[in-house]
């Protein structure tokens, strides 16, 4: 039968009868290179060369269209796969045909629509979480209302299905169907998660790092550190206080060989002020940044005058 109308094809392509009306004003030449186009056209077909075939039936068609010459493109389109583009040149090719009174035509597209229908695979999206109001695309075009929800014919093989709508993450799902599958896509959408801010720069333009509580620690550390330091010259300003307690007199008339000693003392109690204040403050910041677990840029606190903390003094003459 297919061969059959093959051959039909040919004649009513190249007769000057007919009802089907030509694409455009035709001449000679035009109809002759129509009909090696077409000639050559069946012969990729019978080797199997379904694309070729359909680019040169293709062009054919643009100079005089058949219902043959459509029946043959559905043809071609169906062994590529192509099965919905077959359809709707099958359905043509048979509309045309009956216009014509071809009907063997119209019998062969009848034959090939009720095979290929039941090929036809099937895609439905439907709209899920968050997507009430999404822009969704199939295959890059976007979908409508109206077919959200039901089955639409798709060729066999992959598909992309993406999703937008203000405030969610992009939706982006591929799906594969075979022939005669229904595959169902829900899009669900996921809220935007919003990125958390970013450091506080101190007065220098550096964000304070480490973040607590680690800066805790480290703070908390320093300052515990500077108290066992703070204690230790403390105590050896106290040994130099005691030695000249003992060796000077009640009007402070110290030898002069203890005037190391006083130097001594005083600078013990200097850096026993200074690491004191750094203590404290660093004991403080520990616990604030612990309790809060937010980063502050503190400003340091400037130890008292040197020689002088809770009473002590240093006053002789050598």
């Amino acid at each position: 039968m297919r061969s059959r109308l093959r051959v039909v094809c040919l004649a009513l392509l190249l007769g000057t009868g007919g009802t089907i009306e030509p694409a455009h004003a035709q001449d000679g030449a035009e109809l002759q290179a129509a009909r090696d186009k077409f000639q050559k056209a069946l012969a990729l077909q019978t080797g199997g060369d379904w694309a070729g075939a359909l680019a040169l039936l293709k062009e054919v068609a643009a100079v005089r269209s058949t219902p043959q010459v459509r029946f043959n493109i559905a043809l071609c389109e169906e062994n590529l796969g192509q099965l919905v583009a077959a359809v709707g040149d099958y359905e043509l090719a048979a509309a045309d045909a009956r216009s014509a009174d071809e009907t063997e035509v119209v019998e062969e597209a009848g034959r090939r629509l009720s095979e290929l229908k039941g090929r036809v695979p099937k895609v439905v999206v439907e709209r899920g979480a968050n997507a009430d109001s999404a822009t969704i695309t199939l295959d890059g075009v976007a979908l409508g209302d109206q077919v959200i929800g039901k089955s639409m014919n798709v060729d066999p093989g992959p598909h992309v299905i993406t999703a937008r709508a203000i405030g969610f993450d992009s939706f982006r799902a591929t799906v594969r169907v075979d022939e005669a599958e229904t595959k169902t896509i829900v899009v669900a959408l996921t809220p935007i998660t919003e990125p958390k801010p970013a450091p506080v720069p101190a007065p220098g333009g550096v964000p304070l790092e480490p973040s607590p509580p680690i800066a805790a620690y480290v703070a908390g550390g320093i300052g515990i550190a500077s108290l066992v330091t703070s204690g230790v010259m403390f105590g050896l300003a106290q040994g130099a206080k005691n030695e000249l307690a003992r060796n000077c007199d009640s009007q402070l008339q110290c030898p002069p060989d203890l005037e190391d000693t006083y130097n001594r003392g005083e600078t013990y109690a200097t850096v026993g002020n200074v690491t004191l204040g750094l203590g404290i403050v660093g004991v403080g910041l520990g616990a604030f940044f612990y309790v809060t677990h937010e980063r502050e840029q503190v400003s340091g606190l400037v130890p008292g005058a040197p020689g002088s903390l809770a009473g002590w003094s240093y006053v002789g003459r050598f």
